[in-house]
C-alpha cells in the first residue's frame, strides 16, 4: 500500500511540474503560475486514488464502519495472496495461495450480507489472513533469492505445510459463519419430508 501511495504522489508531482512548465512557457500571470500546478496536483492525486475492493465488494459501497475497518485491514493481505500467488511457479503453492484468496473473498462477501457475524471473523482477519499473506510472500522471496541449501528447502516445505493448514482453517471459518444457513437448509428439508409424508 505504501508503494502505491508513493507512486501516486510522484505521478501527481510530475503532472504538477508539467503544468508549471506550461504556465511558464506561456508567460501566464503569477497567480496562474501558482494556482494551476496546485490544482493539477490535487486533481491527479484524487483521480489516482486506488479503489479498495475485495471480490465484488467496494469499500465505498460497504455498510457499517466495522466492516469498512475490516476490509481495510484485509485488503492488502488478499491482494498479496492473489498477485504473489499468480507469480509463483510451483503448482501446489500457487494453487494453495489462490484458494486462500478465493476463500477470503467468499468470507468477506458473506460478512457483508450478514454483518451480525463480523465478531466471529475477527481472528480470521487479524491472524489467519495476515499469516497466509506473510507465508506466500516469504515463499516468493525464498524462491527469488536463488539461495539453495537444506535449511531453505526445509523452510519451503514448512511454508507449504502452513498454507495447507490455513486452507483448512479458512474452510472451517467459512463453515462456522454459514452454520445458521446450513441449519436452515436442514430444517427446510425435514419440513419438506414431513409435509410429503403427511400427504401420502
Amino acid at each position: 500500500m505504501k508503494s502505491r501511495e508513493i507512486f501516486r504522489t510522484i505521478k501527481s508531482l510530475l503532472a504538477s511540474l508539467a503544468a508549471f512548465a506550461l504556465t511558464m512557457f506561456f508567460s501566464m500571470p503569477l497567480p496562474m503560475i501558482i494556482l494551476i500546478p496546485i490544482a493539477v496536483y490535487a486533481g491527479v492525486y484524487m483521480i489516482s486514488k486506488p479503489v479498495i475492493k475485495i471480490g465484488s465488494l467496494k469499500l465505498s459501497d460497504v455498510k457499517g464502519e466495522e466492516m469498512k475497518s475490516l476490509m481495510k485491514d484485509a485488503y492488502e493481505d488478499l491482494e498479496t495472496l492473489e498477485k504473489t500467488g499468480k507469480k509463483i511457479q510451483d503448482n501446489t503453492v500457487r494453487k494453495l495461495a489462490l484458494e486462500l484468496h478465493q476463500s477470503g473473498i467468499s468470507i468477506f462477501e458473506h460478512l457483508q450480507e450478514n454483518p451480525d457475524k463480523i465478531g466471529l471473523a475477527r481472528r480470521f482477519i487479524n491472524y489467519y489472513l495476515d499469516t497466509a499473506a506473510g507465508l506466500v510472500d516469504k515463499y516468493q522471496k525464498l524462491i527469488s533469492s536463488r539461495v539453495r541449501g537444506e535449511s531453505v528447502e526445509k523452510a519451503k516445505t514448512d511454508i507449504v505445510s502452513g498454507l495447507t493448514v490455513l486452507t483448512r482453517a479458512f474452510d472451517q471459518q467459512y463453515e462456522r459463519l454459514m452454520q445458521g444457513e446450513i441449519m436452515d437448509i436442514t430444517t427446510d428439508v425435514k419440513v419438506l419430508e414431513q409435509t410429503l409424508r403427511s400427504e401420502e
